[in-house]
């Protein structure tokens, strides 16, 4: 009697638990799917910030390089008036005319030792969102001189340069006419807002040597081939 109870206790008790309910698993499926979505947002935002720091670090990179040779250039500012294709007087530095601005330099090397000068004639302009450096291969222009371009920065929204006087004025444009003719510019301003950056100033002192004084026409162009040694 008492193994005929075992038996039928043991035929009534449910099976062993070897597994997972639908229930369980449509909630472990859904969790998973949970962790496997903000995984993916964070990788995803973790790419995105990367692209984005690296394409800030790029743009900040050239505009450097843009500063330092610009720099250069107006380290070496020299007041040599030149003349330009039609034959007109340009001064030494000219700010806010048909370009950003244009002046004389001095230290263009010249390690061929070609028939040339060790003055240049740049300039600085702005084409549609590119920032150009221009340069002559003589001082004094013919009617068929054109400049050679360099691009130095692109991404540029806005450029302007200014020039500051020893009275401690600022003007945008240069030779200006509403000072003295006494009055000497000690420092050129460059302004600019990029497109990542924002707005940027940079201020450079020109030379305390620099002579603006007019150019004697009788007087030997600068820029004349040397006589071979």
């Amino acid at each position: 009697m008492r193994l005929g109870k075992a038996a039928a206790v043991r035929r009534t008790a449910p099976p062993p638990h070897c597994g997972f309910t639908l229930l369980e698993m449509l909630v472990a499926l859904a969790v998973f799917a949970v962790i496997g979505v903000m995984a993916g947002r964070i990788l995803s935002g973790m790419v995105d910030m990367s692209e984005f720091t690296y394409q800030r670090g790029d743009a900040l990179a050239q505009a450097q390089r843009a500063f330092s040779v610009i720099e250069r250039d107006v380290l070496q500012l020299a007041g040599r008036p030149v003349r330009n294709e039609f034959g007109e007087a340009a001064p030494a530095l000219a700010v806010g005319r048909a370009t950003l601005a244009e002046f004389t330099r001095a230290g263009w090397r010249n390690p061929l030792d070609e028939p040339r000068a060790q003055l240049q004639r740049v300039a600085y302009a702005l084409r549609e969102d590119t920032l150009l450096r221009l340069f002559w291969p003589v001082l004094d222009r013919a009617d068929d001189t054109r400049p050679l371009a360099q691009i130095l920065l692109t991404g540029v929204v806005d450029a302007a340069f200014v020039v500051r006087d020893d009275s401690g004025g600022t003007h945008a444009h240069w030779p200006s006419q509403d000072i003295d003719g006494d009055a000497r510019p000690v420092a050129l301003e460059l302004r600019l807002r990029l497109e990542h950056h924002g707005q940027l100033k940079r201020i450079w002192p020109t030379p305390t040597t620099m002579d603006f004084a007019p150019r004697d026409p009788k007087k030997p162009s600068d820029d004349a081939p040397r006589a071979p040694a």
